[in-house]
């Protein structure tokens, strides 16, 4: 891959937009794929070729989450597995499909959208103390090979997919949900870098130093989310993040 033709202060405000949604999405547990499209579509960096970079540092801020979340004792092993088992390979196969971009945006963004806005106007019952419902293993299958198919196609962890499903079904508490969902977008965004095939990965090029600004601030935003926000607080900035990629996904199909 060739230099992004950026100048001085096109790379700064790429780093700076990088860090701030590395900071936002990791709090909630995501590895911050869409909002990484975002800044680099705002400059003008076609997403295709950065696809790889996107997902490395997807990999990279969700681990930091997945262990800060693990660490703070918001994890679920039983419940990360089970969707998973059906999600990496539904991924992997996923990442090898070609689908309209157009098409793409549209529904990806009105998903998004609807699982913000509906999360943020629930987030009354968002609390530590809020019932926790019976978990249906085989529900969380077929959820998990959808949503890992969705992941793979879209070149996205998958987890503004599955954190709306956490929350809505109750499945566990809410802070809990990040450390799933970090874990969940991790296993697909390696099974969509295996998908995407070795020489991709060894010719993502400049890119990649997206990753050390991403790290930064996955590294203060998990800090935030996994130990000092409030699961009112975890609950609203989870759906901020969904309405903003969904938001820009439909703008972006209607231009």
């Amino acid at each position: 891959m060739t230099m992004p033709d950026l100048t001085t202060s096109g790379w700064t405000l790429l780093l700076a937009a990088v860090f701030a949604v590395a900071f936002f999405y990791s709090s909630v547990g995501h590895g911050g794929a869409t909002g990484y499209l975002a800044a680099l579509a705002v400059l003008g960096i076609a997403p295709v070729p950065a696809k790889v970079a996107v997902l490395t540092a997807n990999v990279l801020v969700a681990g930091i989450a997945w262990w800060r979340f693990g660490k703070a004792g918001h994890f679920d092993w039983k419940i990360l597995l089970l969707f998973a088992v059906a999600s990496v390979p539904c991924a992997w196969l996923g990442s090898g499909i070609k689908i309209s971009p157009q098409t793409y945006k549209l529904v990806l963004g009105t998903v998004l959208t609807v699982a913000g806005l509906t999360l943020l106007l629930r987030a009354r019952w968002q609390t530590d103390d809020a019932a926790v419902r019976k978990f249906f293993w085989p529900l969380a299958l077929l959820i998990g090979a959808v949503l890992g198919f969705l992941a793979g196609l879209t070149g996205i962890g998958g987890g503004v997919f599955l954190s709306p499903v956490l929350y809505l079904f109750r499945w566990v508490k809410p802070r809990t949900t990040g450390g799933i969902a970090a874990g969940f977008i991790v296993l697909n965004s390696i099974a969509g870098l295996a998908g995407a095939g070795w020489e991709k990965i060894t010719h993502a090029g400049p890119l990649l130093w997206l990753t050390l600004p991403a790290v930064g601030g996955a590294l203060l935003g998990t800090h935030y989310g996994a130990r000092r926000w409030s699961s009112a607080t975890f609950s609203r900035v989870l759906a901020g993040v969904l309405v903003f990629a969904g938001g820009k996904l439909l703008l972006e199909a209607v231009h």
